[in-house]
């Protein structure tokens, strides 16, 4: 086939489709081993590596994800390897898929215009990289999402079996990964109910749908109803005030930071306002359903978990990051639905550089680093000595520590589950202790994770009382102090005590 013939066939826009594909793979692919492994990436590697019943036992006990990530990730890392980058690739990969696929469905609600601008700002968007760039189910979370909604459009317009079956098979996958993906049969009723004298024959194969749907789901709901422990929200996260809510559009649409050149953030935050208002905007006093559809999606899981949030808090962006797509087509749509061609592409040019002025801005913000165990475990590894016992904060920092661990020292957790434990009979027998100390860093607007410059033990309110005493008594024993990103790391001497003790 000559080059003229294949010119043909691809119009401009599928070639710009593949540009964008292309810088999306740029700004993810060659970063991916550049920060270290954190806590919640080496819970995905543990699980993945261990066998199919210690895994679903674990996922149980866990009680926090649904298992389908999980499962896949054991089937495919041994052929990606543990490996920074290549645990972090298993969800590169379909965050990467949805860009053409966000195309398709922008196409589908509005033009290709719209659906190529949402493409380009879906490849820059600062927190779908980042997420994109974790070794967790974010990334598959937003492709089934953003293709459970373009099989949920085809159908409504449609009424096609077709779709209708690649709604269930997406929604069954997708509830499997995570439990906000459950907020997307809401979101589509409500879609439905907008127009419900209109679209009576797809409301009832609708239900049909998310029924199926949900029986798949429902042994694993079984399973976790069975626990022995119970748990709803996260301790660590604040209830959110209604401020929180303009902080979480602006951290989906460029990421929320103000690390470099504050002022330009506040234009930035300006262009996208006006974008997104313009895409609100009714045509002749009537909303359209393509509108409708993404203000639902953008309003109502934001809406249902800062409400819900009030009594028992769980609203971290990034849990319900599925509504990025939505709020990406809706400032695309307000873009180029203006009618004057030079304000259109001035406002597309305006989004296509906040969008990268987040990029810029968010990569420089040690906010968006991950805690450095990496370079914290290099230290103790170059400076240990035989009789040395490394105390561990809590017994779930193992899993980080270890990943980059090589050596043979003993490592005890200083507690268990909410038992604090003696110091002295863990470090009876040994001449030196390193303690590990990871403080909390859980803000709403994760991933922005506010660092001290002298690390959080001396502000800690639910410090250790047996460790408080125990530095206490040792005031002058210690030998070295060091504050890594995200946790601190002490040396003690203990020969004195221990011989003391030994008496």
């Amino acid at each position: 086939m000559s080059d003229s013939s294949l010119s043909r066939q691809w119009s401009p826009y599928q070639w710009s489709l593949i540009g964008v594909i292309l810088l999306g793979a740029l700004l993810r692919l060659p970063t991916l081993g550049r920060q270290g492994i954190w806590f919640d990436e080496a819970v995905t590697i543990a699980f993945g590596s261990t066998g199919w019943a210690n895994l679903m036992w674990a996922l149980l006990v866990d009680g926090v994800h649904p298992p389908l990530f999980y499962m896949l990730t054991k089937l495919l890392l041994p052929l990606t390897g543990t490996t920074e980058f290549g645990v972090r690739f298993l969800s590169t990969v379909p965050a990467l898929l949805t860009i053409p696929l966000i195309y398709r469905l922008g196409q589908a609600l509005f033009d290709r215009r719209a659906g190529l601008l949402a493409a380009g700002l879906l490849a820059m968007n600062p927190l779908h990289i980042w997420l994109s760039q974790e070794a967790r189910m974010y990334g598959l979370f937003f492709l089934l999402v953003t293709a459970s909604m373009l099989f949920f459009w085809r159908a409504m317009q449609t009424n096609q079996t077709r779709y209708w079956v690649g709604l269930f098979l997406v929604n069954t996958l997708v509830f499997n990964v995570h439990y906000f993906s459950l907020l997307l049969p809401a979101i589509q009723f409500a879609v439905i109910l907008s127009r419900l004298k209109e679209y009576i024959p797809q409301f009832r194969r609708w239900v049909v749908t998310q029924f199926l749907a949900g029986l798949a789901f429902l042994p694993w709901l079984a399973a976790m109803a069975g626990r022995e422990y119970q748990s709803f929200g996260i301790g660590s996260l604040q209830s959110p005030s209604l401020l929180d809510v303009p902080l979480t559009l602006w951290n989906f649409a460029g990421g929320y930071s103000t690390y470099l050149l504050a002022p330009l953030a506040g234009l930035v935050v300006t262009l996208f306002a006006l974008a997104l208002l313009n895409g609100l905007r009714p045509e002749e006093r009537k909303i359209s359903f393509a509108q409708v559809l993404l203000i639902w999606w953008l309003f109502l899981p934001i809406g249902v978990v800062w409400l819900v949030s009030q009594r028992r808090s769980f609203y971290a962006d990034k849990y319900f990051s599925l509504v990025i797509p939505g709020l990406l087509l809706l400032l695309a749509f307000g873009a180029v639905r203006i009618k004057r061609s030079s304000w259109r592409r001035l406002m597309v040019t305006g989004l296509i550089l906040a969008t990268g002025y987040g990029v810029v801005n968010t990569g420089y913000d040690p906010a968006f680093y991950r805690d450095n165990w990496r370079d914290l475990v290099a230290y103790v590894s170059q400076h240990e000595q035989p009789g040395d016992v490394i105390l561990l904060y809590t017994p779930h920092i193992k899993l980080p520590f270890d990943y980059y661990y090589r050596g043979d020292m003993p490592r005890e957790p200083i507690s268990q589950v909410l038992e604090y434990l003696p110091l002295e009979p863990l470090t009876t027998g040994h001449q030196r202790a390193w303690v590990v100390y990871p403080y909390s860093r859980h803000p709403n607007h994760d991933p922005r994770r506010p660092l001290r410059p002298n690390g959080g033990w001396q502000e800690d309110a639910d410090r250790n009382p047996l460790l408080v005493e125990w530095f206490d008594d040792r005031s002058d024993d210690v030998l070295d102090y060091h504050h890594f990103r995200g946790m601190e790391l002490w040396l003690v001497t203990l020969g004195q005590t221990t011989a003391a003790s030994e008496k």
